[in-house]
């Protein structure tokens, strides 16, 4: 990644130019971004987004802060739909063995197919507004720093250049340069997919919904229960706590976050909850299979799994991953124990006596530490 490239940014022309797919590739955001709203949900916001809690795996105090400027004010979860676009380029180009940059390229045309928006005039104007509050934007926090000393924190903009070219009062091609921060993040798979159809997902507060639950009912049993207060804190919402509480239970009501089921309880202290579930796992019609992505729903530990296979094809060959290590199901990690499920018991046998090594490293090379590794056979059929 040493040579210079002829034009472009200059300020950042050690970077080599990576270039954004074609294809219709799965969609991918960084489970951090998930966890809290680091995006304004309301247009031209000034008051900064904070949040501070402590890391139940680190037991370590947890700060972020995002600022914008007075003339564009803090990117907007709609403006994330292009860090989200990055992202999932990085991560299909990872999982190609291609070299990974910062500097990324791609043309409206590619950004808007992908996001299922209509490439028409004001298209082209927002994007360009996007790419000013992406790049005015200011994050400062200890998220995923590197150095132990909890004190310190990362600042970056989402975006640290960007480039247009323009013909005919359209804009041709984009040229970007993203946080150091995002592309770490993704080195060890810290991502998780997310549904093509959240980008139809028209309102702010639905649309963090559904990140937050999707990365929130990741677990074995695939369902969340929320206070809608600490709900409201994690979105950073302005609105009154009154207003936020009725658009949720306006949400149960609709219940169409893709995916995903909303219900509502009181918990044993009176608080009221929303009820977050995954719905079954589901394929796409065979009469749509050609014009659409598979809809199924992962939980992050089939994810990273998926991630996993795609690291152990380029180490093995398509043909052995293929045949001997998709064909397992992974159904734990519990204290460094992974356990899978193989469809028989000879394919388990042959799997933990010729792959278990590789197995446990592709892990490991996904942020996993697995110590040790089981796989059981098929579960037996009960007799009626």
């Amino acid at each position: 990644m040493g040579r210079k490239v002829d034009g472009g940014i200059e300020k950042h022309q050690d970077l080599e130019r990576f270039n954004a797919s074609a294809s219709d590739i799965a969609a991918k955001d960084q489970i951090d971004l998930m966890s809290r709203c680091w995006f304004s949900l309301t247009p031209n916001r000034m008051d900064p987004i904070e949040h501070q809690f402590v890391n139940l795996k680190t037991k370590q105090l947890e700060t972020v802060r995002v600022t914008g400027s007075s003339e564009h004010g803090i990117a907007t979860i709609h403006d994330q739909d292009l860090i989200i676009f990055a992202i999932s380029q990085w991560i299909e180009g990872k999982r190609l063995g291609m070299p990974l940059t910062r500097r990324i390229c791609f043309t409206p045309y590619q950004f808007f197919t992908w996001t299922n928006k209509a490439p028409h005039g004001t298209a082209y104007t927002r994007l360009k507004e996007a790419l000013h509050r992406l790049k005015t934007t200011n994050i400062e926090t200890t998220i995923r720093s590197e150095n132990k000393r909890r004190d310190r924190v990362k600042q970056f903009s989402w975006i640290s250049e960007w480039e247009t070219i323009e013909e005919d009062g359209k804009i041709r091609g984009v040229e970007v340069v993203l946080a150091e921060w995002l592309l770490e993040s993704i080195q060890d798979f810290h991502v998780l997919t997310v549904d093509k159809r959240y980008f139809g997902i028209p309102g702010t507060v639905e649309r963090w919904l559904y990140l937050y639950a999707k990365k929130a009912t990741g677990g074995v049993t695939g369902t969340w229960q929320e206070s809608f207060k600490k709900l409201y804190e994690k979105s950073a919402s302005q609105q009154e706590y009154k207003h936020y509480a009725s658009a949720l239970r306006k949400l149960v009501e609709k219940n169409d976050l893709p995916g995903l089921r909303l219900g509502r309880k009181r918990s044993s202290t009176g608080k009221e909850m929303l009820v977050m579930e995954r719905t079954e796992k589901r394929v796409a019609s065979q009469a749509k299979v050609e014009q659409q992505l598979p809809l199924i729903e992962l939980s992050p530990l089939e994810d990273a799994w998926e991630n996993v296979l795609d690291i152990l094809r380029q180490r093995l060959s398509d043909a052995t991953a293929n045949s001997w290590l998709k064909p397992l199901h992974v159904v734990s990690l519990e204290d460094g124990r992974l356990t899978y499920r193989a469809p028989t018991k000879f394919a388990g046998d042959w799997v933990e006596s010729h792959y278990r090594s590789q197995l446990l490293a592709a892990w490991k090379s996904v942020g996993y530490e697995v110590a040790t590794l089981r796989i059981e056979g098929p579960r037996k059929k009960s007799v009626a």
